[in-house]
């Protein structure tokens, strides 16, 4: 211990002795440290962190799937999501969500609330507690039961102002009464449900219980323990099977996909941010080898010094690690800048990211990323120190002692060991910058495929009308509607003869001499209205007519 302090004290005064050197390698090994904090910052929160569920690498997410159509990811129905949850034999609970809207009305102002309905088990699945009251029950998932809600604790903050006496209220949703049952925290990382939902119904609220062609059902299953992801994938199989027998008009050539929760949630950006995580390793290793040559230009000016403490009798171990000293003490102080600078890089990438990032929320430094930066400080000390140590500590001391005398043998193998680590640095330059002029060129690329159409000027809106009251029919009226269908229906099919027609006329009068009207139109009529469209939708204003 006693020799390490004097070597901690040595290597300090020898790097304050050269002030120009020290800023110079503190700060490329700073730029590659903090680079490759922040980036880890990322990866540990997005692949590397659990989710905030119990048991979550028993959780998987189960869709239907119709390999003819080229569909691998299709929310469930729920008569099938029944089906599974009744028949298979390796799942310990399942449960279906799905996003939901509700018109919050009362004492206060009227406020669109972002919610979901749920299976009632959809809280004891993914291990939620709830802060106040308790989760939905079992039998309030049956159509006729009282409506009760759960909702967040944002909500009970904002519009409740935390009323200690909130659950037990009524709160009137969309035109219905739902009793609060609970307050649970924020429900985060669910695939198809986003972060700010802010309240929970039962999935009786939904629609399309007895219709299976109604896929809007997202669904979670918990594994029993000891079942793996390929067993659980071959049982559904046979279940998918047998309802595709059973129900063919609806379930034909539909299968059963399995994922687990956690690649599910990260989705396509694993690969993404390995990509991004090698490159911030090759900046790394190019700082690191530009030090350890800036150490070998700097050991000529210590050859004497060195050859000294040899014939005084300091063995070659001794002066490895004293240089060795000075080389972690460079990586440390520039590991210490680095997490400053990972700090602000980690707020950059989370602002400059694409908003619909998974877990963008719980990107942070944390004791992972701090273990991280200090092993990997280390371990640049190691790696860029350890050949100068090496090639300093052999000197030769007769020519070395000698006024202005150097060893012919010593100096070239030093500057071979130097054109080989400008050789390297070039080469990891050189793969570094071919590899992002590749990923922009293919990212210039992407935003020249041409859409199909003309996106300028074009804007996109969504109406959400679930929810809305209707009125009730009044005596007769069903079966006005149904005549006045069927006259929209006749005025529909009489405009398309019309509009055909006219089209005719028009391409007859266009037509070249001698070209028939016929193949003209075998070649070219449009296709004016499909054989399966609506007619009240395809033609709305002809009840007009």
């Amino acid at each position: 211990m006693k020799t390490l302090l004097q070597d901690l004290r040595y290597g300090l005064r020898m790097l304050l002795k050269n002030p120009g050197f020290t800023a110079v390698a503190v700060v490329a090994l700073a730029l590659g440290i903090g680079a490759n904090s922040a980036i880890f910052s990322v990866v540990n929160s997005l692949l590397l962190r659990p989710l905030p569920f119990e048991q979550p690498d028993r959780l998987v997410q189960v869709w239907e799937a119709n390999a003819q159509r080229g569909q691998r990811e299709v929310p469930a129905s729920f008569p099938n999501f029944a089906d599974w949850r009744d028949q298979n034999h390796v799942f310990e609970q399942t449960v279906a969500y799905s996003e939901w809207s509700f018109n919050l009305t009362g004492a206060a102002e009227p406020e669109r609330i972002h919610g979901a309905v749920v299976s009632p088990t959809f809280f004891s699945t993914l291990g939620i507690k709830p802060i106040m009251g308790r989760t939905l029950l079992p039998d309030e998932d049956q159509p006729g039961k009282d409506l009760s809600a759960v909702i967040s604790q944002s909500l009970w903050r904002r519009r409740f102002n935390s009323d200690p006496d909130v659950v037990g209220k009524t709160v009137d949703l969309s035109g219905k009464s739902f009793t609060v049952v609970g307050v649970i925290a924020q429900v985060a990382d669910l695939p198809g449900l986003s972060d700010d939902t802010e309240l929970w119904a039962p999935v009786s609220h939904g629609f399309g219980f007895t219709n299976r062609r109604g896929h809007y059902l997202n669904v979670i299953a918990r594994l029993k323990p000891g079942v793996g992801e390929a067993q659980a994938q071959a049982d559904m199989n046979q279940i998918a099977a047998a309802l595709s027998r059973q129900y063919p008009e609806a379930n034909a050539d539909r299968g059963v996909r399995i994922v687990p929760l956690q690649e599910q949630v990260v989705g396509d950006v694993r690969p993404a941010l390995l990509v991004l995580l090698g490159a911030v390793v090759f900046v790394l290793l190019i700082a690191s080898t530009n030090v350890a040559n800036m150490l070998l230009a700097r050991a000529a000016s210590r050859q004497k010094e060195i050859a000294i403490r040899t014939a005084l009798g300091a063995s070659r171990w001794r002066l490895v690690r004293q240089l060795l000293t000075e080389s972690l003490l460079l990586s440390l102080f520039g590991g210490t800048i680095g997490l400053l600078l990972a700090l602000w890089g980690t707020d950059l990438l989370v602002t400059l990211g694409p908003s619909d990032l998974p877990r963008v929320k719980e990107v942070a430094m944390d004791g992972r990323v701090f273990a991280f930066t200090f092993a990997v400080s280390l371990l640049t000390g190691l790696v860029f120190g350890l050949v100068p140590a090496l090639q300093s500590s052999r000197p030769e001391l007769n020519e070395t002692l000698k006024e202005g005398g150097r060893s012919a043998t010593g100096g070239a193998s030093r500057r071979r060991v130097r054109s080989l680590l400008v050789v390297t640095e070039i080469a990891l330059s050189l793969v570094l910058l071919i590899g992002a002029g590749l990923l922009l060129k293919s990212f210039f690329r992407l935003r020249a495929v041409n859409p199909g159409f003309d996106p300028q000027n074009v804007l996109t809106m969504q109406l959400d009308l679930n929810g809305l009251p209707r009125p009730a029919p009044r005596p007769g009226q069903n079966s006005a509607r149904r005549r006045g269908g069927r006259h929209r229906v006749g005025c529909a099919r009489r405009a398309r003869r019309e509009l055909l027609a006219s089209e005719l006329r028009r391409r007859r009068a266009d037509a070249r001499p001698g070209q028939p009207t016929r193949s003209l139109l075998q070649r070219r009529q449009p296709r004016l209205l499909p054989d399966d469209a609506d007619s009240r939708v395809a033609w709305p204003r002809l009840r007009r007519a």
